[in-house]
Protein backbone atom coordinates (compact mmCIF):
# COMPACT_ATOMS: atom_id res chain seq x y z
CA UNK A 1 0.00 0.00 0.00
CA UNK A 2 1.22 3.50 -0.80
CA UNK A 3 0.11 6.60 1.09
CA UNK A 4 0.15 10.09 -0.42
CA UNK A 5 -0.48 13.62 0.81
CA UNK A 6 -1.16 16.29 -1.81
CA UNK A 7 -1.44 20.07 -1.77
CA UNK A 8 -5.07 21.14 -1.86
CA UNK A 9 -4.27 24.16 -4.04
CA UNK A 10 -2.08 22.69 -6.80
CA UNK A 11 -2.10 18.92 -6.29
CA UNK A 12 1.66 18.67 -5.72
CA UNK A 13 2.57 15.38 -4.03
CA UNK A 14 3.98 16.40 -0.66
CA UNK A 15 4.46 12.85 0.60
CA UNK A 16 4.42 9.38 -0.92
CA UNK A 17 5.48 6.32 1.03
CA UNK A 18 4.62 2.95 2.53
CA UNK A 19 3.78 4.36 5.97
CA UNK A 20 0.93 6.78 6.69
CA UNK A 21 1.94 10.24 7.94
CA UNK A 22 -0.27 12.89 9.47
CA UNK A 23 -0.81 16.07 7.50
CA UNK A 24 0.78 17.95 10.37
CA UNK A 25 3.97 15.85 10.10
CA UNK A 26 4.13 16.43 6.33
CA UNK A 27 3.57 20.18 6.78
CA UNK A 28 6.47 20.24 9.23
CA UNK A 29 8.77 18.61 6.64
CA UNK A 30 8.02 21.39 4.13
CA UNK A 31 8.00 24.26 6.63
CA UNK A 32 4.23 24.66 6.44
CA UNK A 33 4.14 25.71 2.76
CA UNK A 34 3.82 23.85 -0.53
CA UNK A 35 7.16 24.10 -2.36
CA UNK A 36 5.43 24.38 -5.74
CA UNK A 37 2.71 27.01 -5.23
CA UNK A 38 3.77 28.40 -1.80
CA UNK A 39 0.26 27.96 -0.38
CA UNK A 40 0.07 27.21 3.34
CA UNK A 41 -0.41 23.49 3.93
CA UNK A 42 -3.76 22.92 5.60
CA UNK A 43 -3.15 21.26 8.99
CA UNK A 44 -6.27 19.14 8.85
CA UNK A 45 -7.14 16.77 6.02
CA UNK A 46 -9.64 18.22 3.54
CA UNK A 47 -10.27 15.05 1.56
CA UNK A 48 -9.44 11.46 2.32
CA UNK A 49 -9.61 8.92 -0.50
CA UNK A 50 -8.69 5.29 -0.89
CA UNK A 51 -8.11 3.45 -4.14
CA UNK A 52 -7.46 -0.19 -4.79
CA UNK A 53 -4.81 -0.47 -7.47
CA UNK A 54 -4.43 -3.66 -9.43
CA UNK A 55 -1.15 -4.78 -10.89
CA UNK A 56 -0.95 -5.53 -14.59
CA UNK A 57 -0.55 -9.20 -15.40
Amino acid sequence: MVYTVRCVSCGFELYRGPEPKTVEAVAKIWGGYCPKCLSPIERRPIKIAAKLLTRPR
